[in-house]
């Protein structure tokens, strides 16, 4: 499925209003990038690493006032898929 990318947490990687192809799986390998939905609402598009019950959510980014997001396991964290592709249009 394709996720329109909003912001420029990402934007090494995909730009903001870009479409990002994203294969739906549950699970992702440490360093991949992938679609993540926070708390059951928060969509976000992260490196994603997880260390037992500790995963990092890691921004790629030439804005460095984004920051690593870091949760335990009392957060919900559900892996919607990975990163696989973009679709931008050049202007």
């Amino acid at each position: 499925f394709f996720l329109r990318v909003n912001g420029e947490s990402m934007n090494k990687v995909v730009r903001n209003g870009a479409y990002a192809l994203i294969r739906k799986q549950d699970i992702v390998e440490n360093g991949e990038i992938a679609a993540v939905l926070v708390n059951g609402y928060d969509a976000t598009l992260k490196k994603f690493t997880q260390h037992n019950d500790v995963i990092v959510l890691e921004p790629i980014s030439d804005d460095p006032s984004f920051q690593t997001q870091i949760y335990d396991k009392n957060t919900e964290i559900k892996i919607l898929g990975k990163y696989i592709g973009k679709f931008e249009i050049n202007n």
